[in-house]
């Protein structure tokens, strides 16, 4: 039932905003790190937004007569 898959997008993701981080700092440009983790974050709340629906149905169906 649980689908392992989001666990790498969501590694990945993160993965991903840290290297970008590490790279922008190197070279000086400390005024993208903040928008490009915002960023990030916005796209592991799309990403889990799914689940999160999903979770809304299933306890709206036990509450429902």
């Amino acid at each position: 039932m649980f689908d392992i898959e989001i666990i790498f997008k969501l590694a990945g993701l993160g993965l991903g905003i840290t290297i970008i981080n590490t790279v922008l700092k190197k070279t000086g440009a400390e005024e993208w790190i903040f928008p490009i983790t915002i960023v990030g974050v916005v796209m592991s709340l799309l990403v889990v937004i799914e689940y999160i629906m999903k979770l809304f149905e299933v306890v709206q169906t036990m509450f429902t007569f």
